[in-house]
């Protein structure tokens, strides 16, 4: 007798635990798939990060200062790395400036791909 109580309470318990597990709202939400580098985030970065109408800005020779050459994966990889593309681009959205004489602001769809591509690791694929 005190067996069955202990296989019934157990039975019973492990029938609650795998119910808990389900999920009952659908479909599970799937992580956001990175955009290919080569094919759409290096154009978001020729587009908004080497500089317009004379402006040298994220390139090899910079006439206005900006640190770091992202006409490489590598340049703009190390600013990925070292938190600085999440902290101006993605955090505040203040590049490009807004003395830029090209776009002063990521479009929306440019932001989120942008967004997705650092946070799920800047892969070069």
């Amino acid at each position: 007798m005190k067996y069955t109580i202990c296989f019934l309470t157990l039975f019973v318990i492990s029938l609650g635990y795998l119910q808990s597990c389900s999920y009952d709202k659908g479909e599970i939400p799937q992580p956001k798939k990175s955009a290919p580098y080569q094919v759409v985030i290096k154009p978001i970065i020729q587009t908004y990060c080497y500089g317009q109408g004379g402006q040298n800005c994220h390139v090899a020779v910079s006439n206005v200062g900006a640190p770091g050459d992202f006409t490489t994966y590598a340049g703009l990889k190390e600013k990925v790395d070292n938190g600085s593309i999440q902290a101006r681009v993605i955090n505040l959205k203040d590049m490009p400036p807004p003395y830029s004489n090209g776009p002063t602001a990521l479009s929306a769809d440019d932001l989120e791909s942008f967004k997705t591509w650092v946070n799920n690791g800047a892969q070069d694929n």
